[in-house]
């Protein structure tokens, strides 16, 4: 009998240390990967809306969708392999911009061009941008460098014409330049305002061979600006670049009778 309760108590005894040591070690670490799991779960779904609506930026400004087309949520939502929650929230995202307008009975749809919006908005980008650059830090050597290499590859994806990628690049350096300012409210309503008038450039072939068109997206003196630490120069440089889109854009429009 004792030997028949000293074999009975051993399993015991070590079912109980397992069950201990479950508690004490394997357990939390188990929660732990749990928690962490669904945190990066949740950063995913939060992060998906933005994605969603930094694409479809990039396509209307492109010309892939048209001004005043429908975007359907279930056939974005394919497109983008997501389901219609975020595709929903980025198109919330954009009408908030005016980039995309959104009529509660018929949906979502691309905003139709118009020359008074072009004026009014090319009109608040002299104001903003011309205050927020006027405040940028002097880039170093090394930051200067990156600057020069972006301007770099603009003109190469030019050269190739690959439209989305140039749109892309151009967005993130003038986003790079602004970001010298300390203002990071202007930043935020520079780059809103650059939404809104970039889209316009779907109306604009992009410019592959050397011309005027061409020169107007050039950003070497922009670089040399700023190289030089030189106020004057830069705001100089980037009004008469943005003037010059401004014109052609609004004769582009005025040929359409919009």
């Amino acid at each position: 009998m004792r030997v028949n309760e000293g074999t009975g108590a051993f399993p015991a005894k070590v079912a109980g240390f397992l069950l201990y040591a479950f508690a004490l070690v394997i357990f939390p670490n188990v929660l732990g990967n749990w928690v962490t799991m669904s945190a990066r779960k949740d950063e995913t779904t939060e992060a998906v809306p933005s994605t969603i609506a930094s694409k479809l930026r990039t396509m209307i400004a492109c010309g892939t969708f048209a001004p005043g087309m429908r975007l359907g949520q279930t056939e974005l939502a394919d497109q983008f392999e997501a389901s219609r929650v975020p595709v929903r929230e980025a198109l919330k995202m954009l009408s908030a911009e005016g980039v995309v307008e959104h009529d509660p009975n018929r949906g979502f749809f691309v905003a139709r061009f118009s020359s008074d919006e072009a004026k009014q908005l090319f009109k608040l980008r002299d104001l903003v941008e011309d205050e927020l650059l006027s405040t940028v830090r002097w880039p170093n050597d090394e930051e200067i460098e990156d600057l020069h290499a972006r301007a770099v590859e603009l003109e190469d994806l030019l050269n190739t014409g690959n439209r989305g990628a140039w749109w892309a690049r151009h967005r993130e350096f003038h986003e790079t330049l602004f970001n010298l300012s300390p203002n990071k409210i202007f930043v935020r309503e520079a780059m809103r305002l650059w939404s809104l008038t970039d889209r316009y450039r779907a109306l604009v072939p992009l410019p592959r061979r050397p011309s005027e068109e061409r020169n107007i997206v050039n950003k070497a003196d922009l670089v040399q600006a700023l190289a030089n630490q030189h106020t004057r120069q830069l705001l100089r440089v980037r009004s008469d670049r943005r003037r010059a889109f401004e014109v052609m854009v609004l004769e582009l429009l005025a040929d359409r009778g919009l």
